[in-house]
């Protein structure tokens, strides 16, 4: 594998997937990146198992590869670097050799194909929202969240798919918060629970581009950003999670049908 890739496109690309890494990790390769360089483009990918991040940066690519790297330590290296263009040569023993303006860097990395690959869901029914809808539609109820780990039901976001309609629910047992949405054209019937570990993430990856796509299962959900137009370092970014098992509370019986006062 060898390529050369814009410091800043790289250090934006690994900004966008390392916060998925977790410090409590079972497996030593969940710390690493996953680096796999197409002909046209360098794709980063992370996990923890629950959450999976992928984000394409374009990349001039020599030879076509792949290897992963702790991407803790990849990213500090490269930040450090003064160079404008960074060159990556990997071995076939997983040792990657990282030059740009004058320095030289040697860093062991993990088999590739010990990296837990990232489910891609190919469903038919899809849920388009434009970014900045979406970010509203999130920050305006996040709150509502429970932070309890042990309230496992509530310690996320319910969202409801129904009539051409999209309602995010979210409440902690004291306070409740819902919002809805029109999604004209969209046949899509079906609910899940976020995590509120997801919704985190979303909240920090929305507002990249113009358009997202939902794409949901009954055990897991993902999301595909498009890109900010001309000029973009990255070209898309899919981010992949599992969903709470369970039903959510009925959140409906709390609302009041009539109401006294009416401001």
């Amino acid at each position: 594998m060898k390529f050369s890739i814009e410091k800043e496109a790289l250090i934006a690309g690994l900004q966008q997937v390392m916060n998925v890494v977790g410090t409590r990790l079972t497996m030593p390769i969940l710390s690493n990146v996953l680096l796999e360089a197409t002909p046209e483009r360098l794709v980063l990918s992370t996990t923890n198992l629950d959450i999976g991040m992928r984000c394409l940066v374009k990349a001039d690519v020599s030879e076509p590869g792949s290897t992963t790297l702790p991407v803790k330590k990849l990213a500090s290296i490269i930040k450090a670097l003064a160079a404008k263009t960074v060159t990556f040569n990997a071995e076939d023993n997983e040792q990657v050799h990282i030059s740009g303006g004058g320095s030289r860097f040697r860093i062991l990395g993990l088999p590739a194909d010990d990296f837990p690959r990232l489910p891609q869901l190919e469903v038919e029914q899809k849920v388009t929202l434009q970014q900045m809808q979406f970010s509203k539609m999130l920050k305006s109820i996040s709150y509502a969240q429970s932070r309890d780990e042990n309230r496992y039901l509530l310690n996320g976001m319910y969202w409801l798919v129904e009539d051409e309609k999209l309602h995010f629910i979210a409440t902690d047992g004291r306070r409740l918060a819902m919002i809805a949405n029109d999604v004209p054209g969209c046949p899509l019937q079906r609910s899940v629970i976020v995590p509120a570990k997801t919704v985190i993430e979303l909240e920090r990856t929305l507002g990249i581009g113009e358009n997202a796509q939902i794409m949901m299962t009954d055990k897991q959900i993902a999301f595909l950003f498009d890109v900010a137009g001309e000029g973009s370092i990255t070209d898309s970014i899919y981010v992949v999670s599992k969903i709470v098992e369970g039903n959510y509370p009925n959140y409906k019986q709390v609302i009041p049908s009539t109401l006294d006062h009416h401001i």
